[in-house]
């Protein structure tokens, strides 16, 4: 069915157990599967982007739903004037709720981008491409006539799970 690596990390587990006089700590790494599976199944066109078609949660896995963000810079609010440092900032601030979830940017499962300019297409993509590598959530692409604020450019909004 075309189901991409399942991605792995490694959890530290302390087992505490006592010897004869005192009690130690032993850490142990265990392995342990990400609660995401991608898809690209082969009778459906590959595709041309990094992202991927599918995006499954394992069931009991929590689930992070990222508002929309923008090209806005936390300290008062700046909006960013270009293209590409908005795209960049966007990053920052979803990394940084996910941060605040105990996630990263390898718990995003699926993405959806609005842009105002078609000819930003490539530069967004490769941002994204840069920022997350061989990550590749579900995506789709919005091409938008205008955003909340017309200095805004792009906005991202997304899910993740743990």
């Amino acid at each position: 069915m075309g189901v991409n690596e399942v991605r792995l990390t490694f959890q530290l587990v302390h087992l505490f157990f006592k010897t004869t006089k005192e009690w130690c700590v032993v850490k142990i790494l265990k392995e342990v599967k990400m609660p995401i599976r991608f898809y690209n199944p082969k009778n459906v066109s590959a595709p041309v982007n990094p992202y991927s078609h599918g995006a499954e949660v394992a069931s009991g896995s929590r689930i992070l739903h990222i508002s929309g963000q923008v090209g806005r810079r936390g300290d008062g609010g700046e909006i960013l004037a270009d293209f590409e440092s908005q795209v960049r900032q966007i990053y920052v601030n979803i990394e940084e709720v996910l941060k605040g979830a105990d996630m990263g940017l390898e718990n995003l499962v699926k993405l959806t981008t609005y842009i105002t300019d078609r000819g930003n297409l490539e530069a967004m993509r490769d941002i994204r491409k840069e920022i997350l590598g061989d990550h590749k959530p579900a995506h789709t692409l919005v091409i938008a006539k205008g955003l909340a604020f017309e200095e805004y450019l792009i906005e991202v909004e997304c899910i993740a799970a743990a």
